[in-house]
Order: structure tokens, then C-alpha cells, then sequence
């Protein structure tokens, strides 16, 4: 019986452009699940195909009915930009600790298969790292030579952690240009205002038009809702506090 992992699967290799640049974004449900909604707001706007799957090793429990089918947990999306290959993994749920080394090594067959050339990642850093007016921060691998993003370098001394970590030094390892972009946010929190920072900055780097009102008009619901709970709690300790008087 073959050893439990994750795999690779491509439905078409064939659909992506040859001869064109290619590059991969993907991000995790991490501090914000900015690298999720970041992703997945990509994948819409710029209507993206199915392009495979990256299978788990057990038999997901979870599913949802989307234009292609059923979903998956770690779907891989295509869209031909401005003559550049853009391909964008979907982390639905972030990938099993126990089988971690076969998920990052599923992602270096993608690149290696596909010849990309250039790897985006996209997570959030802990607001309390802040330390002026600057919306992110970013980091990237040795390999990555000239490949710049205006903004302030990684907080010297703060730990990234999980999946995107894992896959960052082994892209480091593999000699890899890659750039993993960090707007600040609240762990706790769905945040799309920082997935807006992200999406332009990927926007910028790529040469994308994609629109962000739509991730801000959520980030304001959800800033609006967050503030008529917390009048609410403070209106019902006024109340107790008055009952108790």
C-alpha cells in the first residue's frame, strides 16, 4: 500500500499558454485569512479556470457545488493576462500538518511542471508588529535577485508561521524567485480591507486590473457590524451596572 500524501493532479496541462511568463500566487487561511480571500477574489475577477487539484491523502468531508462541479480542498486556477500565464492555487482549509513535506513538494511539481518562473505568496502579519503608517511588509528569497516591491522589508525578528513558512524556505532552498507579500492585520479578524492592500500590489507587480471596491464595500459591512456589537455590549454593562447600583 503506497504511503499516504498529498499529490498533483492536472486535468489539462495543455490549456496554459506555451512560450508566455508564467507565475503562481497562492496564500493560506492564515492571520487575517488574508492569503485565502486575497486568492480567491483573484480567481474571480479575472474568471479563471479549473486547472487541477493538488488531492490530500485522506478523503475530504467537505465540499461545495461551484460552475465546474464540486469543490475541492486545494484547487489550482488559470487565466492567460496580458500574455502572462497566471495560476493560482485555492486553499480552501490549510493543508495536514502530518503530510506538510508532500504538499510543498506537490507545489514544486506544479512549478516545475509548468515552467514558473516566478512565485507570489500572500499572508498576514500581526498588527502589533506595526511601527508607523506602512500597510504591509514583504520578504523575499535569495533567488529573487532584482524583483522588488515598494514598501518597508519583513519586521527583522518576527516569525512567519505555518504552511506559507514552509514553502517559503523550501522555494529558498530550491533557489526559487519568489516574493511573500504581508498587509498588517488582525489575527482574529476576516479581513478584507488588508486582501484589498494585497490584490493591489499583486496588481501592480503583474500589470492586473482588478478592481478592489467590491473587497472594500465587505471590510466596511464588516468594521460596521463589528461596531454595532461592540455598542451593544457596552450598552447591556451600562444596563447591568445600572441594576446593580
Amino acid at each position: 500500500m503506497s504511503k499516504r500524501k498529498y499529490k498533483l493532479k492536472l486535468l489539462n496541462k495543455d490549456a496554459v499558454a506555451k512560450n508566455s511568463r508564467s507565475v503562481f500566487i497562492t496564500g493560506f487561511q492564515g492571520f487575517g485569512s488574508v492569503g485565502y480571500i486575497t486568492t480567491r477574489y483573484i480567481i474571480a475577477k479575472l474568471n479563471m479556470k479549473l486547472l487541477g487539484h493538488i488531492l490530500p491523502p485522506t478523503i475530504p468531508d467537505f465540499t461545495s457545488v461551484e460552475d465546474y462541479g464540486f469543490s475541492m480542498p486545494h484547487e489550482i486556477f488559470y487565466g492567460n493576462v496580458n500574455g502572462t500565464n497566471i495560476l493560482v492555487l485555492l486553499n480552501r482549509v490549510n493543508p495536514d500538518k502530518k503530510y506538510l513535506p508532500s504538499f510543498v513538494r506537490s507545489i514544486l511539481d506544479l512549478i516545475n511542471n509548468l515552467n514558473i518562473r516566478e512565485v507570489y505568496l500572500i499572508g498576514g502579519l500581526d498588527m502589533r508588529f506595526r511601527e508607523g503608517n506602512e500597510e504591509f511588509r514583504w520578504v523575499k528569497t535569495s533567488a529573487a535577485g532584482s524583483l522588488e516591491v515598494s514598501g518597508l522589508y519583513f519586521v527583522k525578528g518576527a516569525y512567519i508561521v505555518g504552511p506559507l513558512a514552509a514553502l517559503l524556505l523550501e522555494l529558498e532552498h530550491k533557489n526559487i524567485p519568489a516574493i511573500a507579500i504581508f498587509p498588517y492585520t488582525e489575527p482574529e479578524s476576516i479581513d478584507h480591507r488588508a486582501a484589498a492592500i494585497a490584490v493591489k500590489i499583486l496588481s501592480n507587480i503583474l500589470n492586473l486590473s482588478i478592481d478592489v471596491d467590491e473587497l472594500m464595500r465587505y471590510a466596511e459591512k464588516v468594521e460596521e457590524l463589528e461596531k454595532n456589537i461592540q455598542e451593544a455590549l457596552l450598552g447591556m454593562e451600562r444596563k447591568e451596572s445600572l441594576m446593580h447600583t
